[in-house]
């Protein structure tokens, strides 16, 4: 559509950058090209031949001249009467007229299998440089002109109706989309009414995909774009908020749950572009067919879970009251029931749905998403399920944890350094034995419940996002793994082995207590706090910090070869990390013989630093 399709679509300039190229050999195409004779983008300012016909001899002429004198014929198909085109015959028209740059990116959405044979009018060899016929663009100038001049032209040809743009850019438009956008109702119902026009075309296009995909097609995108309107006449009717439009189309057939690339149904664009009287309007029961609010797009969102992930809070509780049931009310008390499918954590198979409603509105990062977990009917759901389930859980697992680590410590703090680890002669030694069989025993327990949670009930992927959303459970879970590998070492004898593992893992089994402490309102906050920190500035700092270690350890370990501390790499790299904490007295590691002057005043020795003189007498 080129630039003309920015003015229809109300997007403007885009900040002075050229977004679309593609009009640029629109405007080219007109010194070349047939089709531009005959019409422009610049309408009744031109002066092509529609454009000198019409002011001549007015639509009757016009029309009488384009039937007598069938100057079009030689452009069209069958003499007009159009014909099947095949997936072959466009595909070799879009490596003949196309750019290799219009091939990228999102051209993967409508391949070969995508293409279903469907009747065009025009020739593929006359089209515009992007595809487009003379009703595209008398459609596009959107003046009342121009509109008079595409209906003759489809009086004259009703085929014309069905063609769409062929090229990579606006792949799949016609002009019942071109109808919607300028709103013009009139043309609207010509086009499907009286000239059949397909009333599930879909506009799959660059042009109409949401900005991150323009490129490249991405699994998860948060479906901001300047025209992404859900390719379908009745998604496009919905975000433009046309209801006379979208009910014309359900009454002539189309599906509102038909879904585009993205999975997205009419509702789901309902709730993208946060149209609350459409999406209402769209679930009434005066259609043929209401759109389904449970249906999932191809990310396993439905349109309550999409509201929940985009933030959009008062289109969340339309969607919510939609779905209830009212069960009795008294004045203004209302008694409602509210589905679980798609809003709870848990499924209807007891498996934990990660698209939930719940878990979404929990992960986001907005402040709408702070005020939906605040009020409303997921603020009820949280306090039911934590008085329900989770409060008993959480506090049994907590003094779980508290025993295991008083366990665990008596059995770091009563552990011999040099003695046989497998004597058992004194108190001290069996209560140890004790001890340590008790943090073995929980290890292993809390492995086996963890084992059980991922193959029984939540699986290995709701697992990982677990550990990830809890690094002290992470970590504590590593703790467990090394108490458990540490028990055999002893056997073989291995007491380095098992001293190192136990370093490792007593520090990070009380990271555990971070777990618990997320739990209460005046800590809580300060975890998180701690996490953000480490997995942002102090991640950022260390790996600065080692850049500079190990550059600077190649050059001290040359520079200081053979001095004490700087033996080689592994020495060189522990030093100077003593060095940067101020742990270091260079004074020890000088290879020099050294004498300092003392000063003698009123019988005392004096050490000045400042008149201190280090002389050298050799190597």
């Amino acid at each position: 559509m080129g630039n003309c399709a920015y003015k229809v679509l109300g997007i403007g300039s885009l900040s002075g950058e050229d977004h679309d190229e593609a009009w640029k050999r629109q405007t080219r195409g007109r010194l070349e090209n047939k089709l531009y004779t005959f019409v422009d983008l610049k309408g009744l300012e031109s002066n092509t031949e529609f454009v000198k016909i019409w002011k001549e001899s007015g639509k009757t002429g016009f029309v009488r001249k384009l039937q007598d004198e069938k100057i079009l014929q030689p452009y069209l198909y069958e003499h007009g009467d159009g014909k099947v085109l095949t997936a072959e015959e466009v595909k070799q028209w879009q490596n003949e007229m196309e750019p290799e740059s219009d091939k990228q990116g999102t051209v993967e959405s409508h391949d070969d299998s995508d293409h279903t044979p469907r009747k065009a009018c025009w020739s593929l060899q006359h089209r515009g440089a992007l595809g487009e016929t003379a009703v595209h663009l008398c459609f596009l100038n959107n003046n009342s002109l121009m509109t008079e001049m595409a209906c003759a032209l489809l009086q004259v040809y009703p085929a014309m109706a069905l063609d769409q743009y062929e090229g990579h850019e606006f792949y799949g438009e016609t002009s019942v989309h071109i109808t919607i956008v300028n709103g013009d109702l009139e043309s609207f119902k010509l086009l499907v009414g009286r000239y059949g026009a397909d009333v599930h075309a879909r506009a799959q296009g660059r042009f109409f995909m949401p900005e991150d995909c323009k490129d490249k097609m991405k699994p998860e995108t948060n479906y901001d774009g300047y025209a992404y309107y859900g390719e379908y006449p009745a998604s496009f009717a919905a975000c433009f908020e046309n209801k006379d439009m979208y009910d014309y189309l359900i009454r002539k057939g189309a599906d509102p749950n038909k879904q585009d690339t993205f999975g997205n149904a009419v509702l789901h664009l309902c709730v993208i572009h946060n149209k609350i009287d459409m999406f209402l309007h769209a679930t009434q029961r005066k259609h043929k067919i209401r759109g389904d609010t449970f249906i999932r797009n191809n990310l396993g969102l439905t349109p309550l879970t999409l509201a929940a992930k985009l933030g959009r809070k008062e289109m969340f509780h339309e969607i919510l009251e939609y779905q209830s049931m009212e069960y009795w009310s008294y004045g203004r008390m209302i008694c409602s029931g509210y589905p679980l499918d798609g809003l709870d954590s848990i499924d209807k198979n007891g498996k934990s749905d990660d698209e939930s409603a719940l878990l979404i509105t929990l992960n986001g990062k907005t402040s709408d998403h702070l005020d939906m977990l605040n009020s409303g009917i997921i603020y009820r759901l949280l306090e039911e399920k934590w008085k329900s389930f989770a409060r008993g859980k959480f506090y049994r697992r907590l003094l779980f944890a508290v025993f295991y680590l008083l366990g665990f410590s008596l059995a770091i703090y009563l552990r011999p350094r040099h003695l046989d680890l497998m004597r058992i002669d004194t108190n001290d030694a069996k209560l140890r034995l004790v001890a340590e069989g008790f943090t073995v025993l929980g290890a292993i327990i809390y492995l086996v419940l963890e084992i059980k949670d991922v193959l029984i009930s939540q699986g290995v992927q709701t697992e990982l996002n677990t550990l990830r959303d809890a690094p002290g459970k992470s970590i504590f879970l590593v703790s467990c793994v090394l108490v458990i590998i540490a028990l055999p070492c002893r056997y073989l004898e291995q007491q380095k082995a098992e001293t190192i593992m136990l370093i490792l893992a007593a520090p990070m089994a009380w990271c555990y207590l971070l777990f618990f402490c997320r739990g209460f309102g005046a800590i809580g906050p300060f975890v998180d706090m701690i996490y953000k920190m480490c997995a942002g500035d102090m991640s950022r700092f260390f790996i600065i910090y080692i850049i500079y270690l190990l550059g600077l350890a190649q050059a001290f370990s040359h520079v200081m070869k053979g001095v004490e501390g700087f033996q080689n790499e592994g020495y060189t790299i522990m030093t100077l990390m003593r060095m940067t904490f101020g742990e270091f007295d260079v004074t020890d590691k000088l290879p020099y013989k050294q004498r300092r002057l003392d000063m003698v005043r009123g019988g005392n020795v004096y050490t000045s630093v400042a008149n201190e003189a280090i002389l050298t007498l050799g190597p």
